[in-house]
């Protein structure tokens, strides 16, 4: 994407020109005119295009330093993303979410509003997370479960050459 003739990067931070930053809360309780909160967003955050921030009801919705929302994400009202966390495509942080430091949310993960996600959590992709995730933990599934951690299962000790079935095509 080009803006005025040079390319846009959120490398480094940055929000994309096509991010949707700011909107009114989807709330209920909400209406034109009341009061809303701007996002607080790190200036060394990435919000890639089709990103949405909805502003405050409460309190600002925030990103913390260094971390990353990619293309088609959601970030629902009063939501805390702390720092160095990713949010995949199309994952949605319903409302009132608070995400601790260090974790990463999978392509197309729900998180349902009012949760807490512990530091250093690894939500997989497609997860529907309807309750609060404990620092570390690893959750997939709907709704989400504990899993054990990375390389702890049998399918993670194969060697590489074993994991999956490769086809040849024509």
């Amino acid at each position: 994407m080009e803006e005025d003739g040079r390319v846009v990067s959120t490398h480094g931070g940055g929000i994309d020109p096509l991010a949707i930053i700011g909107r009114p809360p989807e709330h209920r309780d909400w209406s034109p005119g009341d009061r809303m909160f701007e996002p607080a967003i790190d200036p060394t955050a990435r919000i890639e295009a089709l990103v949405r921030v909805d502003s405050g009801f409460d309190t600002a919705t925030s990103i913390g330093a260094d971390s990353w929302l990619l293309k088609g994400a959601h970030v629902g009202h009063d939501a805390r993303i702390g720092d160095r966390c990713t949010v995949a495509c199309n994952a949605i942080v319903a409302g009132h979410v608070v995400i601790e430091d260090d974790v990463f949310i999978g392509l197309g993960a729900t998180i349902a509003p009012h949760r807490a996600i512990g530091r250093g959590a690894t939500i997989e992709q497609m997860a529907n997370v309807t309750r609060d995730v404990p620092a570390g933990a690893r959750v997939g599934g709907n709704p989400a479960r504990l899993l054990p951690p990375r390389g702890n299962t049998p399918h993670d000790r194969r060697p590489e050459s074993e994991r999956y079935v490769r086809e040849e095509h024509d």
